[in-house]
């Protein structure tokens, strides 16, 4: 049974743990507690915890609950004496943690040592298990500096401990690992000294089986973790040698038997930077020949030695193959008749002119030795030697039947010169020529290969003479190019038979060539969306024979974004069922401004998941993929996951002795505690709260602690504290202003700027990337602003602009959102200006003069036609499907837009709406003289309309060519028409049909109609 003291516990912790966040709640059963006197270190640690969970935004940062709990923390952690209580310290422990102070977690547990160690009466004069505890705490809070203090400590206090010695090396390499590439300098004295101390274990390796000294390395792990420290650390290669020759250390040593190939490869790339091109040569040579590197046919030492490594699959390895070629080549630059290049020459032409199948390494060596030797007369002229455009043919007709054929060998086509690409097309078409796909005499296998083969061919084709990288896309002969497809995808619907639902077709590429060939006749006429239109169509009729083909997927994405049918980018998006870590480098396709783009969910979009998608629901895949709240929501859940898993990986990871997974956590664990993706997604999710008008107050204080935040002279800003997820995060090199701008410009046009505004000096929101001068944070409470001292938010707001538009800055604001940062600026000045009542009103009304005039420039903009932007003459395809991302800058040009611009044109409207209300209603402006009449106010409403409804209903006539399909349209697409295109058309009618085509058109009819319904949702003030 419990008591009384745990139930009084519990009972804060469901308070706090109650749905929606009951901080309040359990801040007040505390101090109840506290006011009838009950005393003790855990109920002010867990005070301190609570608070650590309260609101902050728009406090002062001395005063605000965040720095209280800090207060408490540290008058807690390092009072004498410190608390002894377990529990205490572990919600110190975390209350360190959320508070972004990781670092102070390491002073807890060294004070906490120091003093336990310093108690009268102590007879001995360490502690072994406080320094173990200082050691596993500061591993838990990742505090790698005071992981190494407690680690050196231990090993120097415990020396007959072999365990503490390989502690310290690692936590010693591990600080070098962990930091920054600015900081590696200043902490290379780390990473000496780890090398030092594991170069003295390794010469201590006894040459027998006995043990040797305690402090000697004996297993695979320890001799693993000696080869890290060396390589990360830089070690000189003729060190690196001396130790992988040795028989003690060395890959053929007892302990190297377990990484033998590794610590092989890594001998031959030391040999390689060190011009030793004859051992390389004889070693890479053996393993061709043998399987094995035991060149002398003497036994090491260790259980392996008799029976020497042998491995069929290095004997082929392109990295023996590739050695091999490079030594030979550079044996042969120094004597053109040495034996060895002579050898290496005749082993790769035996290889290029047999009838026989030879391997893929092989062949590929052949190509490398042929490009390496081409720039050389002295090699060239040899007879011997095969010149690259022969090289390139014979490998594709030896493994143009291999689906890796093109992505081999398109690295060696680009070394040709333009002459011999041509040459080389005309050779490869006449080669797939010479076999009749139509012929009933060809087994299943032969007409598969003939099938691929094709494909290269013309995957060479398209890139060759269509999208060439040194012109603009050619659309010329796009016509015959998408016929040619056409055939040989008939042809591929015979070979792709009896595939596993997960397995991708052959046919597959030759419908993304399409696609890929239409986007170039849409990268050479930006103002006509039809040829997107036409390759979404093709694109959905491939994924519904090969639902898994994560290319035509991510395209997909692309071009649903660029057509402004984000509700079927974000299906798509999910479709790919991207997890975990995934999101972090390709959240770029979808996630970058779903705030702004899709900030209301399609409650329909759920059924457009495919059933087999739906599995992870809830885990990896909203319930419903245009959620965007709930795609951050999973997207930031990796993270939190990550930070608390992680110490408890790496922990594991010393307790197990696995020293060489060590880096690869370490290196991981910075990845995710320093991701700007987290940064975004954090960022994304306060707007869409926004937008919604959910109250920010349950975000937790990991956002408010954001909004208090202030930049620092040299302009760093923390998003999560002075120490947050990352420890000065500098928004210079590191994450930039792109990001910060967007928080900027959510806290300033989504943030309540004009509503429910009290008082009025508009010093509000979060400040990123200003002057050095605005170095304070503004305050802002529940949505009405105080004035302060600071730099005013229309300051603020024409810094970061007026410098955007001076080329400063990477370009983040699109022109409408420009437009309405300007009139935000002049919402700003109104109540300036209007707080102080011994003003004149006449500056005021200048202001709404300049309020009008740039509204109705809102307004012109919303009613002109959509800007079309022709192709520059060096742009290509590349560069036209950077355009379709939602993160870069061009986006006047995109369709998309003008939905965009209708919803800011729908939010600036609100705001003048609110201000107008402020207007009429605030006892400021009403004392001002002469008074802003009812008239005046009225004429503003005017500008918009007399109500919400009518702004909504003309918002929504100016978005109508947006969201309207027509039956013509329909017609379009099937006849290709202002294309000229007609195997295209014939394909759509033929292979798709009117009915696919139709649900298509529909499908994105209703993605961009869901997506005005949200917006045409918007309730003004």
């Amino acid at each position: 049974m419990s008591s009384p003291f745990e139930r009084r516990n519990q009972q804060v912790w469901e308070a706090l743990n109650a749905p929606g966040g009951g901080a309040k709640q359990a801040l007040q059963l505390v101090n109840r507690r506290l006011k009838k006197g009950e005393k003790g270190d855990h109920l002010t640690a867990m005070r301190a915890f609570i608070l650590a969970h309260m609101p902050s935004a728009g406090t002062n940062p001395h005063s605000s609950p965040l720095s209280e709990a800090l207060a408490l923390c540290n008058e807690l952690a390092f009072r004498k004496p410190p608390p002894k209580e377990t529990e205490t310290i572990r919600l110190l422990e975390m209350t360190y943690t959320y508070l972004g102070k990781k670092a102070e977690i390491g002073r807890l547990h060294e004070h906490l040592y120091k003093t336990r160690i310093a108690t009268p009466g102590r007879t001995k004069p360490v502690d072994e298990a406080g320094l173990q505890e200082w050691y596993n705490g500061c591993m838990k809070a990742c505090d790698w500096a005071g992981m190494q203090k407690a680690a050196m400590m231990l090993q120097k206090q415990f020396p007959n401990n072999r365990v503490y010695y390989f502690w310290a090396i690692a936590a010693c390499f591990i600080i070098v690992v962990a930091c920054d590439d600015d900081q590696r300098a200043s902490l290379g004295l780390f990473g000496t000294l780890a090398s030092r101390m594991i170069s003295k274990a390794a010469s201590e390796i006894p040459q027998g089986k006995e043990p040797g000294p305690s402090r000697a390395i004996r297993t695979a792990a320890e001799l693993q973790l000696f080869y890290e420290v060396l390589t990360f650390t830089k070690a000189e290669d003729a060190e690196l040698v001396k130790y992988l020759e040795s028989t003690t250390t060395g890959f053929q040593s007892r302990l190297g038997s377990d990484n033998y190939w590794e610590l092989w490869w890594l001998l031959v790339d030391s040999k390689l930077r060190l011009r030793e091109f004859k051992d390389v040569n004889k070693h890479c040579l053996s393993v061709l020949s043998t399987g094995t590197v035991n060149l002398s046919g003497e036994s090491a030492d260790g259980p392996g030695a008799d029976q020497p490594k042998v491995s069929k699959v290095w004997q082929d390895d392109w990295k023996v193959w590739s050695g091999y070629v490079t030594s030979a080549v550079e044996l042969g630059l120094v004597n053109p008749e040495d034996p060895l290049f002579s050898k290496a020459a005749a082993l790769v032409t035996e290889n290029l002119i047999l009838n026989e199948s030879v391997s893929r390494g092989a062949l590929l060596a052949g190509l490398k030795f042929a490009a390496l030797c081409g720039p050389h007369a002295c090699l060239r002229c040899r007879k011997d030697v095969p010149t690259l455009l022969a090289a390139c043919l014979t490998f594709f007709q030896k493994q143009g039947g291999k689906s890796s054929c093109y992505d081999d060998l398109r690295p060696y086509v680009a070394q040709l010169t333009v002459d011999e690409r041509k040459e080389l097309l005309i050779k490869m078409k006449e080669y797939c020529m010479s076999k009749d796909l139509q012929s009933s005499d060809m087994s299943l296998k032969e007409l598969t290969n003939a099938v691929r083969e094709r494909v290269t061919q013309l995957n060479f084709r398209f890139w060759i003479e269509i999208d060439d990288q040194e012109r603009p896309p050619a659309t010329a002969g796009l016509d015959d190019f998408f016929q040619e497809c056409f055939a040989v995808y008939a042809v591929s619907l015979q070979v792709d038979v009896d595939l596993l639902v997960t397995d991708m077709r052959i046919g597959d590429e030759l419908l993304l060539l399409v696609a890929k060939g239409l986007m170039c006749i849409y990268a050479s006429r930006m103002h006509d969306t039809l040829p997107l239109s036409i390759a979404i169509i093709v694109l959905e009729h491939l994924l519904s024979k090969s639902k898994h083909n994560f290319t035509a997927l991510l395209l997909l994405v692309r071009l649903y974004s660029i057509i402004g049918a984000l509700s079927c980018a974000t299906v798509e998006y999910q479709r790919l069922s991207i997890k975990q870590i995934q999101n972090d480098s390709l959240s770029h396709h979808i996630l970058t401004r779903l705030s702004t783009l899709l900030p209301f969910a399609n409650s329909a979009a759920a059924k457009l998941l495919h059933p087999t998608d739906v599995a992870d629901v809830g885990l990896h895949v909203p319930a419903n993929p245009t959620d965007s709240l709930e795609m951050y929501d999973i997207s930031l859940r990796m993270y939190k996951n990550a930070n608390r898993t992680n110490p408890e990986m790496i922990s594991l990871a010393f307790k197990n002795d696995a020293y060489g997974q060590i880096k690869d956590m370490v290196l991981f664990e910075r990845r995710v505690s320093t991701s700007i993706s987290a940064c975004h997604f954090e960022i994304e999710r306060r707007r869409v709260l926004r937008f919604r008008g959910v109250a920010a107050e349950g975000s937790g204080a990991m956002w408010d602690r954001a909004l208090t935040s202030s930049t620092s002279d040299n302009r760093s800003f923390d998003l999560f504290g002075e120490d947050g997820w990352h420890t000065g995060c500098d928004m210079g090199p590191r994450v930039g202003s792109q990001w910060a701008k967007g928080f900027l410009l959510a806290e300033s046009i989504v943030a309540t700027l004009v509503a429910q505004s009290q008082g009025a000096a508009a010093a509000g929101g979060a400040a990123a990337d200003l002057p050095k001068d605005a170095s304070s944070s503004a305050s802002k409470t529940n949505g009405s602003f105080s004035e302060t001292a600071h730099m005013s938010l229309p300051q603020r707001l024409r810094g970061v602009v007026d410098r955007e538009e001076g080329g400063e800055s990477e370009c983040e604001f699109t022109g409408i959102e420009r437009q309405v940062l300007g009139i935000v600026c002049l919402l700003g000045d109104v109540q300036v200006e209007s707080e102080n009542t011994s003003r004149s009103s006449s500056k005021i009304k200048a202001l709404l003069i300049d309020l009008a005039s740039k509204f109705e420039a809102v307004r012109g903009t919303l009613q002109a036609s959509t800007i079309t932007k022709e192709v520059s003459a060096t742009s290509t395809l590349d560069a036209a499907i950077s355009k379709l991302s939602l993160a870069e800058g061009d986006w006047d040009s995109a369709p998309w837009y003008s939905l965009h611009r209708v919803y800011m044109f729908l939010e600036v409207c609100k705001y003048i709406l609110q201000l107008c209300d402020f207007l009429d209603k605030s006892p400021a402006v009403k004392a001002l003289k002469p008074p802003i009449t009812k008239a005046q106010i009225g004429e503003i409403k005017n500008m918009i309309g007399s109500s919400s409804k009518s702004v909504i209903q003309m918002a929504k006539e100016q978005a109508k060519d947006v969201v309207q399909v027509t039956e013509a349209d329909i017609d379009t697409v099937l006849s290709c028409k202002g294309l000229e295109l007609a195997s295209i058309a014939d394909f759509l009618k033929g292979s798709v049909g009117r009915g696919k085509v139709e649900r298509y058109m529909d499908k994105i009819a209703r993605s961009r109609s869901s997506s005005w319904a949200a917006v045409g949702s918007v309730k003004f003030s």
